[in-house]
């Protein structure tokens, strides 16, 4: 495999940190774009380019994009904390990132966006997002973990806190000492989550960024988007993909086909990167929208950041 100069919008942050430690264990040379892309660490094959995208005119990103075989956009607002989980300068930059990333010529763009622009099973229009009872079960999945819980608190404050009080709440319904205070506890955070979840103002722009490239052939790019339960976690080395839809487990037998309950995939963040190496180094998806699920049964608590020193 040729060495590929390959930019990583996001070098320091949950998927891009470990999108580059895993680009340059492959021999890859690449450059950190960010407003702070020293804080990887350093290393040979690295170069941290410093740029502030919300600010730069379009006219500097191209710059920063400037010879690049492969572009890859990590770019999340969740290290700000949920007051940055805003609709319009995610979609704002997005479309920055983009016009730049066509004016320098990248060879190949990858976009990293979310798992509410898949679509249900056997739905052309119908993304998950816009169910409620996807919701509900991304909610309760992720409360299931602990490394998924505790991944949440460090990264969205006070939505993290919720989120842990919501788990222990189901704990004691698992263990046979719940409490009327306990389920006025769930309740509570279900209705929350469907009528006001902070996060769906951003999974919302995720989805809707999708049209940015839906049938673009103006320049070569994928975008993949997560599984629903996305998180740090163990580097099995494996993964499985599929185009358009959010993969989802069998159905158990006797259990309603309808259901999404206790069906939802997930991926760690090494393994990711994983599938996002491979599709830099092979481009067998241009044009496409994929996801990646792995195995996730290991729940031991990971660090969300990797350094390369």
């Amino acid at each position: 495999m040729p060495t590929l100069n390959i930019g990583i919008i996001g070098p320091a942050g949950f998927g891009g940190s470990y999108l580059t430690v895993e680009l340059i264990n492959r021999g890859h040379r690449v450059r950190g774009i960010s407003r702070h892309p020293e804080k990887l660490g350093r290393h040979k094959s690295y170069t941290p380019y410093s740029i502030d995208l919300e600010r730069s005119p379009i006219e500097e990103i191209s710059k920063a994009f400037s010879g690049l075989d492969v572009l890859v956009n990590e770019y999340g607002p969740h290290t700000a904390g949920e007051d940055a989980l805003q609709y319009q300068p995610f979609l704002e930059l997005t479309r920055k990132i983009i016009l730049a990333a066509k004016d320098s010529k990248v060879g190949y763009f990858i976009m990293v966006g979310g798992c509410g622009s898949l679509n249900l099973p056997g739905t052309q229009f119908r993304t998950c997002s816009e169910s409620r009872d996807w919701w509900l079960a991304y909610r309760r999945a992720i409360a299931k973990s602990h490394a998924h819980v505790a991944y949440m608190e460090e990264r969205l404050g006070s939505m993290g806190k919720e989120l842990r009080e919501y788990r222990d709440a189901w704990d004691a319904v698992r263990q046979g000492t719940a409490t009327d205070a306990t389920r006025q506890t769930i309740d509570a955070y279900e209705q929350k989550v469907l009528s006001n979840d902070k996060a769906k103002t951003f999974v919302t722009a995720c989805r809707t960024s999708f049209m940015f490239f839906h049938g673009n052939t103006s320049f070569r790019w994928t975008y993949v988007s997560p599984s629903a339960l996305y998180r740090p976690g163990k580097r099995t080395g494996s993964y499985e993909t599929i185009f358009d839809e959010i993969p989802l487990k069998a159905v158990s037998n006797g259990a309603d086909p309808s259901s999404l309950e206790d069906r939802l995939h997930g991926i760690t963040a090494a393994d990711l990167a994983i599938a996002i190496a491979d599709e830099a180094e092979n481009q067998g998806r241009i044009g496409r929208h994929w996801s990646a699920y792995a195995d996730l049964s290991d729940d031991t608590p990971t660090p969300s950041y990797v350094t390369l020193s």
